[in-house]
This record gives C-alpha cells, sequence and structure tokens, in this order.
C-alpha cells in the first residue's frame, strides 16, 4: 500500500492502520492550516480502497484500530462509507473501532440516523477542530462554521453515540485576541461536552510575519511563551465538562499536561500556575523540542 503523501494523522492514532478514503481535505480554505495546501481533494476510487484494504488485511490480520484518512471521510455520501466500514470489519475480525477527522460542516449534514448507522459500523470516534469559540475569529480564520454550528454538529454525533475528540488551538487570537479566544473556547468546549479534549499551540515557522501582517492584519501579534501559557489557564479555568480526558501533551505545546476534568481541574490548574511563575521549574519544553 502507497500512501499519498503528505499523510496526517492525530498522535493517538500512532499505532493504528490508516486507510486514505479521501485525499487532501474538501474544505481547505483555514488561514491557519497548511496540511493539505499541495492537494487537490478528491475522494479515492472504490477499486483503489478496496485493494488497499485487501491487501493490509493479509499482512496485518489482527489490526484492533483503523483510522481513516485525509482530512475529513464524513463528507461523503454515508452510502459509501457504510460500504467502506463493512469491508474493514468483514477484513479484520479483531477490529474495535475506526475513527477520522470531522469538519463541522460535514458533521452539520449528517442526520442522527446516519451517524448512528456508521457508529454501527464501528465507526466511533471523531477527531474535530474547534479552534476557537469566538465567533469573531473563526470568521477571521475562515473556519466556514461558526460557534452554534460546531457545538449542533458535535452534539448531533454525540447523540448517535460517537466519542468526540476536540481540541483548541492556543495563540489563535494573538496577543489582542487571546482573552476572549480562551473564554470563548472554554464556552463552546463546555456546550458540547466532549468525551477529549486537547489543546495545540499555534505554529508557523518562517510564515509567521506572513501570517501577522497580511494574514490577519491590523494589530495581530504572536503570543510568546508565557502569553501562551495565560491563555492556556483562562481556557482550563473556564471548563466546566462534566467527563473529559484533557491532554497537551501535543509537541507544539510549551507545558505538556494530561488528566481527567474536572476531577483534575486545579492539578492542572496549579501546574500552569507553577510555570506561570518560574519559567526555569522545568516544566517547559525547550524550544527545540517543539513540534518534534
Amino acid at each position: 500500500m502507497d500512501y499519498d503523501m503528505p499523510l496526517y494523522r492525530p498522535p493517538s492514532e500512532g499505532r493504528s492502520l490508516i486507510f486514505q478514503v479521501t485525499l487532501g481535505c474538501s474544505w481547505n480554505k483555514c488561514l491557519f492550516c497548511g496540511m493539505y495546501k499541495g492537494k487537490r481533494f478528491k475522494a479515492r476510487p472504490w477499486e483503489d480502497l478496496e485493494r488497499d484494504i485487501n491487501e493490509m488485511s493479509r499482512y496485518v490480520p489482527d489490526t484492533r484500530k483503523v483510522f481513516l484518512a485525509d482530512g475529513d471521510p464524513l463528507c461523503l455520501d454515508t452510502d459509501y462509507l457504510v460500504k467502506v466500514l463493512k469491508l474493514i470489519t468483514e477484513r479484520f475480525p479483531n477490529l474495535e473501532r475506526v475513527s477520522t477527522y470531522a469538519g463541522p460542516t460535514n458533521l452539520m449534514e449528517k442526520s442522527v440516523d446516519e451517524l448512528r448507522e456508521l457508529k454501527a459500523h464501528k465507526l466511533d470516534i471523531l477527531y474535530l477542530g474547534i479552534e476557537t469559540g469566538n465567533e469573531e475569529l473563526l470568521k477571521k480564520i475562515h473556519k466556514g462554521a461558526s460557534s452554534a454550528e460546531i457545538i449542533e454538529g458535535s452534539r448531533k454525533a454525540i447523540e448517535a453515540g460517537l466519542r468526540m475528540s476536540t481540541f483548541i488551538i492556543l495563540g489563535l487570537g494573538g496577543v489582542e485576541g487571546s482573552y476572549a479566544h480562551a473564554k470563548d473556547s472554554a464556552k463552546v468546549s463546555n456546550a458540547i461536552d466532549p468525551q477529549f479534549l486537547a489543546t495545540l499551540t499555534l505554529m508557523l515557522g518562517p510564515y509567521e510575519e506572513v501570517y501577522e501582517k497580511k494574514l490577519m492584519g491590523g494589530n495581530f501579534k504572536l503570543l510568546n511563551k508565557m502569553e501562551s501559557l495565560q491563555e492556556l489557564r483562562w481556557f482550563i479555568e473556564d471548563l466546566e465538562v462534566t467527563n473529559a480526558k484533557f491532554g497537551s501533551e501535543h509537541a507544539s505545546n510549551y507545558l505538556p499536561l494530561r488528566g481527567t476534568l474536572p476531577g483534575d481541574k486545579e492539578k492542572i490548574l496549579s501546574l500552569i500556575d507553577k510555570a506561570l511563575k518560574d519559567d526555569r521549574s522545568g516544566l517547559l519544553r525547550p524550544e527545540w523540542q517543539r513540534g518534534l
């Protein structure tokens, strides 16, 4: 099986078998994201996908977890996705679950019954980038969905029995918009009440100046390390989710954290406060380790 590169998957899917159901992203307009800018979106032909699934069932027949790439296979017709899932479950008898990225617009277009049907064929976890809960910022970054639509699509998936793994991007609102970004993101996260919640930190590399001056414009200025930690605290302190595994272990983040909310909330806040008071506490990643 040959992948059409680049290929992306969430860190938690590191041991999953990956099948590319689509190539690229059907939306592909978010200003902060360069993941699929070099790919033209298309659904892979059934014959190619069927060949990959059959081939890998011979090499790794005991596969337990499968991830469907690229950006958002949920944009495809439900009947086609069921066909894909049926073949995967037939070929991998020990399969426990299937997961994939999900875009908010694609979730909005699926009915609860359609999502239940996908769940019945072992689709289990959807990875959704909330990015931000701030309405103005969602428009500025060209997310293509409002906060209300992100909430509605996510709640629909949860009603269907799917588990939602959502994430916020720290630094997305810059210095001026940091507080509103953190607080509004907490509101949306609370309304969704996902099973998994994570943070990433905006990393632009050589495109920082272009992003600041040309794409975001105005008074936009990227956060430094300590401002990013403060934004993380503002976000965490307002979270009121009922039972979510939280993590900031992604390599982009300065402070790797892990816990269950609400139980570990005070412990997490205490670690953030310790790092804010002393950036030489040993809690923070060195700059050279970020993004690895």
